[in-house]
């Protein structure tokens, strides 16, 4: 009976939900159904439907925050609908920015995870103004929906995934798709709504279901009081011996220093939200001396960042680094010196510097767009080396000069602002152009025995298309090549797909028609010889001819022509003993009649 109870307490909360936020659901349906035609369409229109289901992923959370400010601030539906309308339009506001994109790429997809963060923050904050409960009390009702839904609706997938195994294995074969699309329906709609269905309207909720959902779970204090803080204690001892042990000129520029305090306090802080509220000896210790100790180790992570600003200039993600850092700063303040009810302030703060970090001229990526292009410049001109608006190519000029020269281009090329810099111009291919461009090659200073070659095609020809029914672009990453993506193409009303498998440590290229059968697979190994029989042995750049840069493969079924645009080799990580791979190339695909 008690299980039949929670079944139907669920069931009813879940359509509270659905009734509470009625434009939320309408935004995860929509998304829903967008992530559905994604999962069946091809490449070609995948790239709309990704740019549709953020938009309304994001729409869904401007919702849910119009929602909860709503129950917060204001009475009438009036207002409700006046918030809900002003949801849609910064919706709408959000996708004409995002439309005229060409991709997703890394400037989208952080100012979006910005946005994004500070709502999710502002949804925990809102129901804590105006002191009714603390700011940590929220904190630990949303963080702990948020594991239960998770659980749940990862427990909901993990059961419909048997079946549909089970049904294939058993009984007929069925459309490996519908995986997809079933773990499409429980994350992208069922878990949203179960977790927003176990927040109450703190307004207007009673005391014991406010306590039910704030309240600590007696297996949560036991493991952060017992197990998670002592762990952090023991960390922390070794991280201030480590710190006290090396600190020297070049400890300020090693690259372990700032993911380790950055992540060390990322930990502390959220251990202090979830203790804030514990009634034992060991969250009342962590949370006395914690948050001083917090303090000077977050002012080391800042000067740390600033000081590879000199070093590497600055870039969006030493942006958000030293962001996070003000951020950590001020919740050390906060949890040190104010009580758990100004807790408050940390959200307002996180909420302010998010907004700030996404909104121009002071947005990461404007503010180091202008510092890279700014540095590479000056640099250039100290050399001589921008004469009227061009660039003189000198290969004798300082090492340290070459290397600012080698990163910051790295970085224009990567974030694709090298078109707005008149004199690199549209044209500027940072692995094929790089060396002709400047007078030196961009792997000067790789050290170690292990080879650095990059090979481009040279030619400035197009690629002759005749004969063949489609072309298309791929990727190949080597050691690492977890590239899953599926490529399509419909053809006199028949849908071929493409993509990679790895079969006993070699990655090949295969294609299938509509009904699974297996037209052809292309081995890739032969590329790679090829590109290792070509190398000297040394780093250098390696201009390719059209027929270097050819590879063909036909059967009854299928003739096939890759077009390789760079093949790069270079040592995997710290490991100079391995080699690891990067190719970018077109493919072009005949179907035999």
């Amino acid at each position: 009976m008690k299980l039949i109870d929670k079944f139907k307490r669920s069931i009813k909360g879940l359509t509270e939900a659905v009734g509470r936020y009625p434009l939320t659901v309408i935004f995860l349906v929509a998304g829903a159904v967008i992530n559905a035609m994604a999962i069946e369409n091809t490449t070609a229109t995948r790239l709309e439907y990704n740019k549709l289901f953020v938009t309304f992923i994001v729409g869904a959370v401007l919702a849910t925050v119009a929602q909860v400010a709503y129950e917060k601030f204001f009475k009438n539906n009036t207002q409700r609908l006046a918030l809900g309308a002003l949801a849609v339009v910064l919706d709408i506001g959000y996708y004409l920015i995002i439309r005229q994109a060409p991709e997703i790429g890394i400037e989208i997809a952080v100012r979006t995870t910005a946005i994004v963060a500070a709502l999710l923050i502002g949804f925990i904050w809102i129901p804590s103004m105006k002191n009714q409960f603390e700011f940590t009390k929220s904190f630990m009702g949303s963080f702990k929906s948020f594991f239960i839904s998770v659980f749940f609706s990862g427990v909901l997938f993990a059961g419909i995934a048997l079946i549909l195994g089970a049904t294939d294995v058993l009984l007929f074969e069925i459309d490996e798709m519908l995986y997809a699309h079933s773990a499409n329906i429980v994350f992208t709609l069922f878990a949203p709504i179960y977790f927003l269905s176990l927040i109450p309207n703190y307004n207007k909720a009673d005391q014991e279901t406010i306590e039910r959902t704030v309240g600590c779970p007696r297996f949560l204090e036991i493991l952060i009081s017992y197990i998670v803080i002592p762990l952090v204690s023991i960390f922390t001892v070794i991280l201030v011996l480590y710190i006290g042990l090396n600190i020297r000129g070049e400890f300020w520029t090693e690259n372990l220093i700032e993911p380790m305090l950055v992540s060390y306090s990322i930990v502390v802080i959220v251990v202090l939200f979830l203790s804030a509220n514990m009634d034992n000896k060991f969250a009342a210790t962590f949370r006395q001396i914690f948050p001083k100790v917090l303090l000077p180790l977050v002012a080391f992570q800042i000067l740390a960042s600033t000081l590879k600003i000199g070093d590497e200039g600055l870039t969006h993600s030493r942006y958000y680094v030293i962001m996070y850092g003000v951020f950590a700063a001020a919740a050390g303040v906060v949890f040190s010196f104010m009580k758990s009810q100004k807790a408050g302030i940390i959200a307002a703060v996180f909420v302010a510097l998010s907004i700030i970090s996404v909104v121009p001229p002071v947005d990461a990526f404007g503010v180091s767009k202008r510092n890279q292009i700014g540095i590479l410049e000056e640099v250039l001109e100290k050399n001589d080396m921008l004469v009227d608006d061009k660039i003189v190519p000198n290969a004798s000029i300082p090492d340290e000069d070459k290397k600012i020269i080698i990163n910051t281009s790295a970085y224009i090329w990567r974030m694709d602002y090298f078109k707005d810099v008149a004199w690199l111009g549209e044209g500027f291919d940072y692995y094929g152009k790089f060396e002709k461009t400047f007078g030196f090659p961009m792997n000067e200073f790789y050290d170690g025995d292990k080879y650095y070659a990059n090979f481009f095609r040279e030619s400035l020809t197009g690629i002759d298309v005749s004969g063949y029914d489609f072309i298309g672009s791929m990727h190949y990453y080597g050691f690492d090549n977890n590239n899953k993506e599926l490529y399509q193409m419909s053809i006199a009303g028949k849908t071929y797909t493409w993509g990679w498998k790895t079969e006993n440590d070699t990655d090949s290229i295969y294609f299938e028609d509509a009904d699974g059968n297996e037209l052809m697979v292309y081995d890739f190994d032969e590329v790679i010889t090829r590109f290792d029989t070509m190398f000297k042995d040394d780093r250098g750049e390696y201009p390719l001819t059209d027929e270097e840069s050819i590879f063909t493969e036909e059967n009854e079924e299928i003739r096939l022509k890759l077009v390789i645009q760079y093949y790069e080799i270079y040592p995997r990580g710290d490991n100079e003993e391995e080699s690891n791979i990067h190719s970018e190339f077109f493919i072009l695909v005949d179907i035999v009649d």
